[in-house]
């Protein structure tokens, strides 16, 4: 059964919020639910926060999906919750819209000639919208926080031909799903050099990433993926689409351990990433220097920067030089 929200078909994976209170959960069921009135059109939805749900996927009787106990709810999209949004709506809505062409403030942009200092520009006038939509092309620093993205763009080809310039974005506490979700995104930013994610819920990587998303971040130096639930064991399977990296931040994942297959294959580390230079893993669980955290330095041969603040670690022992 199909199931439209928003002018969109919802799937099982999609991240949504509540209209009210913007509650975030996970779309785990859409279909019918036997007894409810009317039985068709529901989602059933995992909800981040625990206590927030009526049950773990069954009701009646009749198990619809799976999920920790409290978490679990049914919910009619048009009722409840927010209609998802596109990065294309986002940024215009914040830096091209009639709105935001009324606000007082101004705006980053490269210095003609492309010479390396910004300056500040400032439309007036009854032009400004158009002046500003005009512009969206030149903004190198682009910040969408919680606005409920979901989704690249309505219309194709329209990030490319409109924010290509881009080379920071923050994409906090938005709805994106899944790697490809943003690689829809960042695949059409070539100047692309630091992308943050953090407080999105991205569902991991099971297999080699696809072409799309291995050629989505040719020139990203600087990835943040604090409070995603991101591990060792899903950036084993993304490194390859970051060959540049430099900068990585995995601060606030519950991280215990950095096997990178922790339940077939204890003791087995990442390896072979030169280019990471630095690596944030502040307020995880990590416990155990020897046999685990020390190994770092090996699969990242150029690391210079670690910070584990937050963590259990008791004590650190430094092999004797030579």
């Amino acid at each position: 059964m199909t199931v439209m929200f928003g002018g969109i078909e919802v799937q099982v994976g999609d991240r949504v919020q509540t209209l009210a209170e913007g509650h975030k959960a996970t779309v785990r069921y859409v279909g019918s639910v036997e007894g409810a009135n009317p039985p068709e059109g529901w989602v059933g939805v995992e909800w981040d926060a625990e206590g927030r749900g009526k049950h773990d996927g069954e009701a009646k009787g009749t198990r619809y999906f799976t999920c920790p106990a409290g978490r679990g709810s049914f919910v009619r999209p048009d009722a409840v919750l927010a209609p998802p949004v596109s990065f294309q709506e986002a940024l215009v809505a914040k830096y091209a819209s009639v709105e935001a062409a009324s606000a007082d403030t101004s705006m980053p942009f490269r210095a003609p000639g492309g010479g390396k200092q910004a300056i500040n520009v400032e439309f007036v006038g009854n032009d400004r919208e158009v002046r500003r939509m005009a512009r969206t092309g030149e903004l190198e620093v682009v910040t969408l926080l919680a606005l409920g993205i979901a989704r690249a763009e309505k219309d194709a080809g329209w990030i490319r031909a409109n924010a290509s310039a881009v080379a920071s974005l923050e994409l906090d506490d938005n709805l994106l799903r899944d790697w490809e979700a943003v690689a829809d995104i960042a695949g059409q930013l070539p100047a692309l050099s630091v992308l943050s994610l953090s407080g999105n819920r991205l569902a991991p990587l099971t297999s080699a990433p696809s072409p799309s998303l291995s050629s989505a971040f040719p020139a990203l130096r600087q990835l943040v993926l604090n409070a995603t639930g991101a591990t060792f064991a899903h950036i084993e399977l993304l490194k390859g689409a970051l060959p540049a990296l430099e900068d990585l931040h995995m601060a606030s994942n519950r991280i215990a351990t950095l096997d990178t297959r922790p339940e077939t294959d204890v003791g087995a580390p990442i390896e072979g990433w030169p280019s990471l230079k630095s690596i944030d893993l502040s307020d995880n669980l990590l416990t155990r220097w020897e046999g685990d955290i020390d190994r770092l330095g090996g699969a990242f041969p150029g690391l210079q920067r670690l910070v584990l603040n937050g963590n259990g670690v008791s004590s650190v022992a430094v092999a004797a030089p030579g």
